[in-house]
């Protein structure tokens, strides 16, 4: 795996090498300087977190369909020993043509770069970036991977979010493999009223969140949390933000810092 925050090469060489899962060159300093700058700015202004931008190995992209070479994670600038929770959060369609440095530049805005530095959370972020519509076969790939890269990740608290594309993204991802998460929040789209599978769902704390003016969303995601109820599932939230369109839905989801709380409350068996 490359990296291109220089700042980090030699630990993450150490980590990659130890587990034989990556490649061991890197970009060079002055190559893809509009990243490189905005990369730079996010870590000066961020306070709790480091942000890398890494490509996934060559065979690896082979695997992942339509998910783009590059994803963002982030981790304590205070990294803390032990094990640390991840928390993945999923785009939204606009970043499907959008380029990376804008992609950057706005997770640290509005996604989820800007909600883990709000909440300050002991945590690991990734953000993953696609092309298409998220593929829940391609997503467990990549978790697989960074599964085996990453130890000081704990298995059993695994978290999945996502707003628009990024909500029905992670809607398919807990129906397919739900026994991986320990909380999820899929939020503000349109898909989430169907029953279909939701069997799966009963035991998996699921909250959803809203723009209260966005559409056939509102409806989508009441449906979805009473349907959840309905099944037997008691950790059930629901948020509908008053009058809060599309964008402005996605801005709520990705500033909660109580979403973070209490997604990081619940964690898988031992």
């Amino acid at each position: 795996m490359k990296t291109r925050n220089r700042g980090i090469v030699a630990l993450a060489l150490f980590a990659f090498m130890a587990f034989g899962l990556v490649h061991t060159s890197y970009a060079e300093p002055n190559a893809e300087p509009e990243i490189t700058e905005t990369l730079k700015g996010i870590n000066q202004s961020f306070k709790r977190f480091d942000v890398q931008v890494i490509d996934w190995p060559d065979e690896l992209q082979k695997q992942l369909g339509q998910i783009k070479e590059s994803a963002f994670l982030a981790f304590p600038k205070n990294k803390p020993s032990g094990k640390l929770p991840l928390l993945i959060a999923l785009h939204g369609a606009g970043g499907k043509a959008m380029s990376l440095q804008k992609q950057l530049a706005r997770s640290a805005q509005v996604k989820g770069l800007a909600l883990a530095e709000a909440a300050g959370k002991d945590l690991i972020l990734l953000e993953p970036n696609s092309s298409g519509s998220w593929d829940p076969d391609t997503l467990d790939v990549m978790l697989d991977y960074v599964l085996e890269t990453y130890e000081e990740i704990d298995p059993n608290r695994i978290y999945v979010m996502g707003h628009s594309m990024g909500g029905a993204g992670t809607w398919s991802w807990i129906h397919q493999s739900a026994d991986r998460f320990a909380a999820a929040a899929p939020c503000g789209f349109s898909s989430g009223g169907s029953k279909e599978g939701i069997e799966k769902l009963t035991t998996l704390p699921i909250w959803g969140m809203v723009g209260g003016d966005d559409g056939n969303n509102v409806i989508a995601i009441q449906k979805m949390t009473d349907n959840l109820r309905a099944v037997g599932n008691l950790n059930v939230r629901h948020t509908a933000f008053p009058g809060a369109k599309h964008s402005q839905g996605n801005a709520a989801v990705f500033s909660s810092v109580e979403l973070v709380e209490w997604m990081l409350s619940f964690s898988l068996p031992e």
